[in-house]
């Protein structure tokens, strides 16, 4: 076969090769890289410092994942022992990302070493979907369940806290059992939140009143309700609200609503030495982002695929029903946005929530 064709073949399997987003890798069993595409190079941990030439012969686990020794979660040894192909997810090798990694062992080409061709898919965004209609799905049967249950404890709990109320305005100062009939009215008060809690959470669908209304104003709003926990908890606010009205159609209520109880949040986080809250708020194309951000204890890596589950609470026994984040969610849900959180222990907590701008501006510029 005439030479120069067979380079013309080698060129275009390089190119098509290289024109792959996913990440592919020739590698022999010691770990040393025989062969990559561009995807692969581009992702490597210093890709600038290493020419194409210098790449070759260096340890994936080096070069791609940046540790000292081979990745805990690694079945090439074990593939290529077997011969048979090995799949399994990482989320180590790189922040925020999810990878699904494909083993094929014992390739062929004539060498002394045993060869493997690995393969890696982003599968963040899908991972990501997944969990958002199996929430959705969840969010939806517990609605049906808890509104089912707040309208049956509604009624008996109305009579006990009128009976308390009533019993209440009858008895003198002295009365011995006055302390006890004041904690079962306080107690009743306490489950009327809670229902009110499920029965808003029950109400999954899109905002019945929407309006245009200025953003930024219902946010200083807001923030105006909030002031007064935030000094007594020694807590400074800092702000980055912009000059100019943004515009978003929706239920004003219901948005402060969701700010609100992330501002309590945040502050129930710094109660104890204080700390820093940050909300800020900016344009991204047809989208408004709004970060709320604090300095306090943080949540947990193992917590925070749960924190929009509802009933999950991270609160102890008495202090959150495990309510305040899952209406968040399904309320920004219904307004066709997002809201998405990360956090550190010991470090704070950023939730950001997106929602689109309004296509119309309102009559005159004002809301």
């Amino acid at each position: 076969m005439d030479v120069s064709f067979v380079e013309h073949l080698k060129k275009q399997w390089m190119a098509m090769i290289d024109a792959l987003e996913d990440p592919l890798v020739l590698i022999d069993q010691h770990y040393n890289i025989r062969r990559q595409n561009m995807a692969y190079f581009n992702r490597a941990v210093n890709p600038n410092q290493l020419g194409l030439t210098e790449f070759k012969g260096k340890k994936c686990y080096e070069e791609f994942a940046g540790r000292n020794s081979p990745c805990p979660d690694c079945n090439m040894k074990n593939s290529t022992r077997e011969n048979l192909p090995k799949t399994w997810t990482s989320s180590s090798l790189f922040a925020s990302k999810d990878l699904e990694i494909h083993v094929f062992p014992n390739v062929d080409v004539d060498d002394d070493d045993a060869l493997a061709v690995v393969h890696y898919r982003d599968i963040s965004q899908q991972k990501a979907l997944q969990e958002s209609l199996a929430r959705a799905d969840k969010l939806a049967a517990l609605g049906k369940l808890a509104g089912g249950v707040a309208h049956e404890i509604n009624s008996p709990l109305a009579g006990i806290m009128a009976f308390a109320q009533m019993a209440l305005r009858e008895m003198s100062p002295d009365d011995p059992h006055l302390e006890d009939m004041k904690e079962i009215e306080a107690a009743a008060q306490k489950c009327k939140v809670i229902v009110e809690g499920l029965l808003g959470f029950a109400r999954q669908d899109s905002p019945e009143s929407t309006e245009l209304y200025n953003l930024v104003e219902s946010i200083k709003s807001t923030l105006r309700l909030a002031r007064v926990m935030v000094i007594k908890e020694r807590i400074e606010l800092h702000t980055s609200l912009p000059a100019t009205p943004i515009y978003v159609e929706g239920s004003k209520g219901r948005i402060a609503q969701v700010l609100l109880n992330l501002i309590t949040n945040a502050i129930y986080a710094m109660r104890d030495g204080g700390g820093e809250l940050e909300i800020t708020v900016e344009t991204l194309g047809e989208l408004v982002e709004m970060t709320v951000r604090d300095t306090g204890t943080g949540i947990p890596k193992e917590h925070l695929k749960r924190i929009f589950d509802p009933f999950f609470t991270t609160k102890p026994v008495g202090e959150g029903t495990g309510l305040g984040l899952a209406i968040s969610y399904s309320i920004i849900t219904q307004h066709r946005g997002k809201i998405s959180v990360e956090s550190s222990p010991g470090v704070g907590t950023t939730f950001k929530i997106h929602l689109p701008l309004a296509q119309l501006q309102p009559p005159g510029g004002k809301a």
